[in-house]
């Protein structure tokens, strides 16, 4: 089934500890656990270029931080994060805006539009049959538009200033799971360690995504939490869809990055062991 544009800007508009066996050696648990928050992680310990590790306490991924508790707020002041970039469009951050220590900087880098259509009127359209939301989701992380590069360009500029990082969208794994990748390929994390972390969000969120799925079936009905349930979760085709786009059109990953001005260097010198 072909996706129509309307569909892919409703999408736009709403979406808004897994190991290899040399991906991750474990310091500390890298998922951190939270009141408020169950798919923050520490992107430490993946081995990237010249098998040099990422280091720990310096880049973080989440979900949307709107119901911290000041016991997590305390969590991120110990963990030393010194700025968070927010991937949310500016009504997603005025509905559920972060509530985070005042201290850390935030800067708002949204990765889609804001659209006209509700979730409601996309959720219904995959209900009805007219939408697959499997396809749609793949749709949508192939969809590098010049939102993306603007915001992606000044994200990495952001931390080449050596800040300990938190990036995030709502529920950290669709826009931010697309982000996480390209700076773990930036630091030269190999692409299957990249795609189990990016699959490991299935894990965090488990709970919350039955919880989601059991209320879309009492206010739909009709096994609408199981048709809506590829929006909530993630599948190893999203990331390669956008992985692949980006080989197709830039050539290799490496092009990509250097059309958003990405100074490897920096970053490795950063982020990486010495």
């Amino acid at each position: 089934m072909m996706i129509t544009s309307i569909a892919i800007t409703i999408l736009l508009f709403i979406f808004g500890n897994v190991t290899g066996s040399k991906g991750l050696e474990k310091v500390y648990e890298n998922h951190i656990a939270l009141e408020d928050e169950d798919n923050m992680r520490d992107l430490g310990g993946f081995v990237g270029q010249d098998e040099r590790r990422v280091l720990y306490r310096k880049l973080f991924r989440s979900g949307e931080l709107s119901k911290l508790t000041e016991a997590d707020k305390d969590t991120l002041t110990a963990l030393g994060i010194e700025q968070i970039i927010d991937l949310r469009t500016a009504s997603e951050r005025e509905e559920l805006p972060d509530k985070v220590p005042e201290d850390i900087i935030r800067y708002n880098l949204p990765l889609n539009v804001e659209s006209s259509s509700s979730h409601e009127e996309f959720e219904r359209a995959i209900i009805n049959g007219w939408i697959d939301a499997e396809e749609a989701m793949v749709d949508f992380f192939a969809n590098i538009d010049s939102i993306k590069l603007v915001n992606w360009k000044k994200f990495f500029d952001l931390i080449e200033e050596n800040k300990s990082t938190l990036l995030h969208c709502t529920a950290g794994k669709d826009r931010a799971g697309m982000t996480t990748a390209l700076v773990l390929v930036s630091l030269g994390v190999d692409r299957d360690t990249i795609i189990k972390d990016f699959m490991a969000s299935n894990t965090y969120l488990s709970e919350s995504i039955e919880e989601i799925v059991d209320s879309l079936d009492s206010l739909y009905g009709n096994n609408a939490g199981e048709l809506l349930r590829p929006l909530h979760r993630v599948e190893e085709d999203y990331i390669l869809a956008f992985l692949d786009e980006i080989d197709t059109r830039y050539g290799s990953i490496d092009a990509f990055l250097a059309e958003l001005d990405v100074d490897i260097e920096k970053i490795q010198a950063n982020f990486l062991e010495k």
